[in-house]
C-alpha cells in the first residue's frame, strides 16, 4: 500500500505542477494584454500631443486613428476579461489539485504514524516478554 500511496502522491504532485505551469502561462498572457493596453494608451497620448502641435495635419488622420484606437481598446478590454476568467478557472483547478494531493499526503502520513505505533507496540511486547523471562529466571535461581 505504501508504494500505491507514494505513486499517487507523485502523480498528484505532477498534476499540481502542470496546473501551476498552465496558470503561470495564463498570468503571462494576462500581463501581455495589460501591457498592450498601456502601450495603446501611451500611443493615444503621443498622437494627441502630435495633434496639438500640428492641428492642420492631424485634422484628417487623428480622428480615424482615435476611432481605431478606441476599437482596439475595447477588444483588449474584452480579451482581458476573458483571460481573467480563464485565470480564475485555472486557479480553481490548481486549488482542487492541491487539495487532492493533500488528501493523499495525509493518508500517507497517517499510514506511517500507524506503522510506527505498531512497531513501537511490538517492541514493547518484546521488551515485556524479556522482562518476564528475566523475572522468572530470577525466581528460579
Amino acid at each position: 500500500m505504501s508504494k500505491t500511496l507514494a505513486n499517487l502522491i507523485r502523480l498528484h504532485k505532477y498534476r499540481v505542477d502542470e496546473k501551476r505551469r498552465t496558470l503561470g502561462i495564463l498570468y503571462g498572457e494576462l500581463a501581455d494584454l495589460e501591457q498592450k493596453l498601456k502601450d495603446l494608451e501611451n500611443q493615444v497620448l503621443e498622437e494627441q500631443r502630435i495633434a496639438k502641435e500640428a492641428p492642420d495635419q492631424a485634422l484628417f488622420s487623428y480622428g480615424r486613428f482615435h476611432q481605431r484606437a478606441m476599437g482596439i481598446r475595447e477588444e483588449i478590454h474584452a480579451a482581458i476579461l476573458a483571460k481573467e476568467q480563464e485565470v480564475e478557472i485555472a486557479r480553481e483547478d490548481v486549488n482542487e489539485a492541491f487539495r487532492e494531493l493533500k488528501i493523499y499526503e495525509e493518508a500517507e502520513k497517517n499510514r506511517l504514524k500507524k506503522e510506527a505505533e505498531e512497531l513501537n507496540r511490538k517492541g514493547n511486547i518484546e521488551m515485556d516478554e524479556i522482562a518476564q523471562n528475566l523475572f522468572r529466571r530470577k525466581d528460579i535461581d
